[in-house]
């Protein structure tokens, strides 16, 4: 079968790079799959899938045998010229499962409830601020206008920096972006996005070239792998000066670092140890991965509820109701009270992920040497060779009539979706939700993320009357893989 897809597509990767640096390569693919249906070639050797759940065990699923491609390679970070690839980026399977192996528990879900005195720690130092910066002062009903969309990057940076650290990193506290943390790693998406769907370029040529390395690039290449290194000096220099007790302190504190530091004193003679490599790109992976992406769906979340009056209205009306009956603590409810006394709220965060996943671009797999048939709804199967690039974009797949509904809503937010009578339909959803990924490989920090944003989100409406300056002006969404939107600009007042 020939896949259908852009004349282009069928002889280069400059196309699908060419989408990606124009920064609308989920809008593209979205056309493409209306105009094709599920399969389409976007490259040589690559074809986006979507259409159906039925396609994300064939091709994420556990045993399969797909791996992850050289995309993720790109993004894999040099430190003291050597590869320290995070867990995201890591494409060896077996180095993947040792290494999430060491660290799973750290966010289990069972770990949970510890992290939350951090989280809400930033929650009110957040509120705070807002309310000293951005309230309309005594004599004036004209509050400033709240660039909402910035401060919520803010938050995520600061309370990842709680969370790994136990310290926040001063992005609210100043309102800046800190030793441009914010814009390293922008950059970082938009250069690696780009060359992503290049790869070999990075590798033979760019930054991954073995030359270049030994000869260029012998200390850490990342601003942000810089700063955890100086963090994580800080915490073994106060370790070694400070004998038994301070050793024992900071391994008990309830940050990640902590968490990480005491799994490698506790490591068994034989196991692979873990290594200030290793530790380093865990950090990295923390900051990185749980900063743009918390700040990308808290913005999309914040959006949709504000240009969708009736969804407004019912957000505020089940927090303040329930707030007024007691059944949750204000501003900020615990991670218990949002699961089962906020469904409206849980709703809101699930159709945010549905609208905005973050990364939205094809979660590419290689496939095996004995190639994939790929089963469809109609019964047919249409089979991939050894090697073909395959991927389903998030941002397709959950604007897939069928899936998520039907041709005249799937586009547009509606929580009430996820608070179905039928129990099988909303659980179909769940699984179809590629907001965090699918398979073995699904994001490790999404009991960290869900948190977050459950607390949050109404901590924020609980506290504010929150209003868009300009209701009719839409914002801006440019993909670098992590969506990032500008134009979230606001009004508050003291509810």
């Amino acid at each position: 079968m020939v896949i259908p897809g852009p004349i282009t597509a069928r002889f280069t990767n400059l196309y699908r790079a060419y989408l990606v640096y124009r920064r609308s390569p989920h809008e593209v693919h979205l056309a493409l799959h209306k105009k094709h249906g599920p399969l389409v070639r976007i490259g040589p050797n690559v074809v986006s899938v979507s259409g159906s759940a039925r396609y994300i065990p064939q091709i994420y699923g556990i045993g399969k045998g797909l791996i992850k491609s050289d995309f993720y390679s790109c993004f894999q970070n040099i430190v003291n010229g050597r590869r320290a690839a995070s867990l995201v980026a890591l494409t060896d399977e077996s180095e993947h499962a040792k290494s999430k192996r060491l660290i799973a528990h750290a966010y289990s879900l069972s770990t949970l409830v510890e992290y939350e005195g951090l989280v809400d720690s930033t929650v009110d130092v957040f509120l705070a601020t807002l309310e000293a910066r951005f309230i309309a002062g005594k004599g004036t009903d004209k509050a400033p206008i709240l660039d909402l969309g910035r401060w919520l990057q803010y938050f995520a940076f600061d309370v990842i920096g709680e969370l790994t650290f136990s310290r926040r990193l001063g992005f609210i506290e100043s309102g800046e972006d800190v030793n441009s943390i914010i814009s390293a790693i922008g950059a970082n998406f938009e250069y690696f996005s780009v060359l992503g769907q290049i790869p070999w370029m990075d590798e033979a040529i760019l930054g991954k070239n073995p030359i270049y390395i030994k000869y260029f690039r012998k200390g850490i290449s990342s601003p942000i792998l810089q700063f955890a290194q100086s963090l994580l000096k800080e915490r073994l220099q106060q370790m070694d000066e400070g004998g038994k007790d301070e050793i024992s302190s900071s391994l008990e504190k309830p940050d990640f670092l902590s968490r990480f530091l005491k799994i490698r004193q506790e490591q068994a003679d034989g196991e692979t140890p873990m290594t200030d490599g290793h530790l380093m790109s865990n950090l990295f992976l923390n900051i990185n991965a749980g900063s743009d992406t918390v700040a990308s769906t808290l913005r999309a979340i914040i959006y949709h509820t504000l240009r969708t009056p009736g969804s407004l209205e019912k957000l505020i009306s089940e927090l303040t109701t329930a707030a007024d009956e007691g059944t949750i603590s204000t501003p900020s409810p615990t991670w218990h009270e949002t699961q089962h006394h906020l469904p409206y709220l849980c709703a809101v965060v699930k159709e945010g992920l549905r609208m905005n996943p973050a990364l939205s671009l094809p979660l590419e797999r290689v496939v095996p040497p004995e190639g994939l048939n790929l089963s469809h709804d109609d019964g047919t199967s249409t089979f991939l060779p050894p090697g073909t690039i395959v991927g389903i974009n998030p941002w397709v797949l959950h604007r897939s009539p069928g899936v998520f509904g039907f041709e005249d809503d799937v586009e547009q937010w509606n929580p009430d979706r996820w608070l179905t009578e039928h129990e099988q339909q909303t659980k179909s959803m769940e699984h179809a939700l590629l907001a965090f990924g699918a398979g073995k490989r699904s994001c490790l920090g999404k009991n960290i993320a869900m948190l977050e944003l459950h607390k949050i989100v109404a901590a924020l409406f609980l506290k504010f009357e929150v209003e868009l300056d300009d209701p009719q002006r839409e914002w801006v969404v440019s993909n670098a893989w992590a969506l990032n939107q500008t134009g979230l600009l606001v009004k508050l007042k003291s509810r």
